[in-house]
């Protein structure tokens, strides 16, 4: 195992995909903060919202790495030659897993070191209580870890590298675009004002309406948990300052973890690479 996190780490340095997505993440860190300062200065008074406001982003950067990373196992080779040198496939599979979630959270780390330095140059102040902080970051850290299983099982179980690329990147844009829309549900109020207009030309306020938008219930519980359980659910949350059931989530990204690792590893044991 060690061996092959040490070659799997040791390529990670010399993949230009790993730092082509660290370069951008710190581009659109920057470039985010510094567009939101220029419109209103007093944003530096929130670092600590700021840092998590890149989260979307951070993820899709994550998964551009580990299918290009992943994918160059099969393309190269490379998961076969381990095989024949004797390594066990679990390893092997873990190993992958480790090696994409640390580029994942070295992403992470970059955007919010930029925002945070930039931040406190400018004289900013972390605006919001240390242990909200810590727990929306542990959060975030949860969730890149849980969606890096996602990308470990679709890297590691498909054969091609353009198919690996392809299917993670549109999982991603499924994950996110969903993600917003559950976020755009939930958001929506039960009751919504409307206006008319009298006999004599004046506009008043009515009583307030159902909103048939709205989503109550069972429905609105079920959208809320299916939403925190999604590592991108949490990341979306995280980057617009939201947090239903905030001290639950880490518990579902462990879950997700869990789930997508047994199943990944116990397929990839039985997987024909020849």
């Amino acid at each position: 195992m060690t061996k092959l996190l040490n070659a799997n780490f040791a390529r990670l340095w010399k993949t230009k995909s790993f730092w082509v997505c660290l370069i951008l993440a710190f581009g659109v860190g920057l470039a985010n903060f510094l567009t939101s300062y220029s419109v209103q200065p007093e944003c530096a008074e929130r670092l600590g919202a700021n840092m998590l406001s890149n989260s979307s982003n951070i993820m899709f950067f994550a998964s551009i790495f580990a299918a290009l990373f992943l994918g160059t196992d099969h393309s190269d080779g490379t998961i076969r030659n381990k095989l024949i040198v004797g390594h066990k496939r679990h390893n092997i599979y873990l190993s992958n897993l480790i090696t994409t979630a640390a580029g994942g959270l070295l992403i992470m780390a970059v955007s919010w070191t930029v925002v945070l330095i930039t931040g406190l140059c400018l004289g900013g102040k972390i605006g919001m209580p240390a242990g909200e902080l810590a727990l929306k970051m542990l959060i975030c850290i949860g969730a890149i870890i849980a969606i890096s299983a996602v990308f470990t099982l679709l890297g590691t179980l498909l054969s091609s590298k353009s198919t690996i690329v392809a299917i993670t990147l549109v999982s991603t844009f499924v994950l996110l675009i969903g993600a917003a829309v559950i976020e755009s549900l939930l958001d929506q109020p039960e009751y919504v004002q409307s206006y008319e207009m009298t006999v004599n030309g004046e506009v008043v306020q009515t009583d307030p309406q159902p909103n048939p938008m709205y989503i109550g219930g069972v429905k609105r519980e079920i959208l809320k948990t299916v939403n925190d359980v999604l590592p991108s659910g949490q990341l979306m949350q995280m980057e617009m300052g939201l947090g239903r059931h905030a001290e639950l989530m880490p518990l579902y990204s462990l879950g997700v973890l869990a789930a997508f690792t047994v199943v990944g590893a116990s397929v990839f044991r039985k997987k024909d690479l020849k």
